[in-house]
């Protein structure tokens, strides 16, 4: 399993690459299936309208909550892909399960959501568009951390499945704990730390 993240601007945007064909076609071959999570509807348009104004509406729903306003959220959207090796073969119902299991790794159980299966590559593969903005507080989701926490996710699910495709993963945690930091050959936490603090 490898999992990919990117965040932006635009759910519109995310909607046309995941539902349509590379190009920016208007044709949706490569499209297996489509779930949607914590929405009103199954029909992808209307669930990324729904997305789009539950985003806009943020600071109304944390003033409706009695919070301060703060901030305004940048980059609502969330992006990421879930990628089985060639080999495998999920079922639809495995593949929406994981990425179940991986928004609530990143503690985004209570976001809206679109899940998109791809049948495109050699891989089987989802895309998962979700909403930082949460529909009954209108808080944004803090997503520090989640390269981290997928990771995490994907090598229990990997040893959960009987099959560890991704040993790099399992070396590098080894290496987390033990206090080293792991990322690019850059050195370690502590080392990061100290340099951090010097500047």
């Amino acid at each position: 399993m490898i999992a990919r993240t990117t965040s932006g601007r635009s759910f519109k945007g995310a909607a046309l690459y995941v539902l349509h064909d590379k190009g920016k076609a208007k044709t949706s071959d490569r499209v297996a299936f489509i779930e949607t999570v914590n929405l009103p509807t199954d029909n992808p348009s209307r669930a990324v309208a729904h997305m789009v104004d539950t985003a806009t509406h943020a600071e109304q729903l944390k003033t409706a909550n009695g919070m301060t306003t703060g901030r305004k959220l940048e980059k609502p959207v969330y992006h990421y892909t879930l990628a089985w090796h060639p080999t495998e073969a999920p079922t639809q119902a495995e593949q929406v399960e994981a990425a179940r299991e991986s928004m609530a790794a990143l503690g985004l159980s209570d976001r809206q959501a679109l899940i998109v299966s791809h049948n495109d590559t050699a891989h089987p593969h989802v895309h998962v568009i979700v909403n930082r903005v949460c529909p009954e507080t209108g808080k944004a989701a803090n997503i520090s951390n989640d390269r981290l926490k997928l990771s995490q996710w994907a090598q229990d699910y990997e040893q959960r499945r009987g099959r560890v495709f991704c040993e790099a993963r399992e070396v590098n945690k080894a290496e987390r704990d033990k206090g080293r930091w792991v990322k690019d050959n850059s050195p370690t936490r502590q080392q990061w730390t100290e340099w951090k603090k010097a500047q």
